[in-house]
């Protein structure tokens, strides 16, 4: 069900960490994508949608017990749970029980016991046209990135190939960022950096916020006597 390793295998069709602002009743329209937003609110494990990403929340204070369990050997952690604050709106309001995602979790989590849960939110794709600078050659600029798990469906403006899954660009989420632009660049450097190290097929971006006159920054580079 979850899509998280370099080797993991996609979904191309239909489509199948976090996060949602507000929670969305996906059962308006009468479209295609109406239509596909309610039947995920019905089954929630069913793959996301284009220009869709799959948020995770993980939880190790679940009941040891289930009316509702999922299956074994997770049959401790509920099959579902409600959809928790993420970073972008979500589609539906419940989130599923995600084994994969839960084995990767666990074996790098201690004590090993998490429960992890996966839901589909509408990612706000952008101009790369429209793109802030991804580098600070400003005196009170401010390097900020935006990381999130690559699209199962695929995006209506891709990135270069192999990173065809990653929009090319989008706006960052409000709640990661310190000041999130209109539209903010995909970073290959970045995101093959993190694939590398977390084993996450991810998509990361950068661009550089300006910070208030006055705002103390911390530079990252060790001073030179």
């Amino acid at each position: 069900m979850a899509r998280f390793g370099l080797v993991a295998q996609r979904s191309r069709g239909a489509a199948f960490f976090t996060v949602g602002l507000g929670l969305l009743v996906a059962c308006h329209g009468s479209g295609p994508s109406g239509a596909s937003a309610a039947a995920r609110q019905r089954d929630p494990g069913l793959p996301c949608g284009e220009d869709e990403v799959r948020e995770y929340f993980c939880d190790d204070l679940l009941p040891l017990s289930s009316s509702r369990p999922a299956p074994e050997p997770y049959d401790n952690c509920p099959a579902t749970t409600d959809i928790r604050h993420g970073a972008f709106k979500a589609v539906g309001r419940v989130a599923a029980f995600d084994p994969s995602f839960t084995a990767y979790t666990r074996k790098r989590v201690p004590p090993g016991h998490s429960c992890c849960y996966g839901w589909c939110a509408r990612v706000v794709v952008a101009d790369p046209g429209r793109a802030s600078p991804a580098a600070c050659r400003d005196a009170n600029g401010l390097r900020e990135s935006f990381c999130m798990r690559e699209l199962e469906s695929g995006t209506s403006l891709p990135a270069s190939n192999p990173f065809d899954h990653c929009p090319a660009a989008l706006k960052p989420p409000e709640v990661v960022a310190f000041a999130a632009p209109n539209s903010a660049l995909f970073d290959v450097s970045q995101t093959a950096q993190r694939r590398r190290d977390m084993q996450l097929a991810d998509c990361c971006y950068g661009w550089c916020s300006i910070a208030p006159a006055g705002t103390v920054l911390k530079s990252s580079q060790p001073k030179i006597k």
